[in-house]
């Protein structure tokens, strides 16, 4: 068990370099090999207390940084946040009736309202209130 992690942690601490070489990528495949060998231990009743999700990803992640590139230490969680702000919140506030047509719309009307945010605040127009602006304007 103690071998399964250790090879688990290394795969991870070598998924983190900003710059993945031939070399490293190589260290990566021989840490996911001794990982897959050790793991065995977890599938057996000796271990029944600790319980390690699948992996299965992990046997991808050599093959997708030679497509892609180095993932550059990112981390999934910024991923999903873009994803749970572009597709799951708009599907909740459509009548999932032509759900794409309505998400689309969704999400050119939140950038807009953010472009405005983003213009009305270089312009200085969020400032105050309509009543403070009156205010400043008669000199009280």
């Amino acid at each position: 068990m103690v071998q399964a992690m250790c090879a688990l942690f290394e795969f991870c601490y070598l998924m983190c370099h900003s710059t993945i070489t031939n070399t490293t990528l190589i260290a990566i495949n021989d840490a996911l090999e001794c990982f897959h060998q050790y793991c065995k231990v977890f599938y057996l009743d000796i271990v029944s207390t600790f319980s390690l999700p699948c992996q299965h990803a992990m046997t991808h992640y050599p093959d997708f940084i030679c497509l892609l590139g180095a993932p550059n230490g990112s981390c999934s969680s910024i991923t999903e946040l873009k994803h749970i702000k572009a597709v799951k919140q708009p599907y909740r506030w459509s009548n999932h009736h032509n759900v794409l047509d309505q998400m689309l719309i969704t999400n050119q009307q939140l950038d807009k309202l953010a472009w405005c945010y983003v213009n009305f605040n270089q312009h200085k127009m969020l400032n105050g209130t309509c009543v403070s602006h009156v205010l400043e304007g008669s000199g009280r």
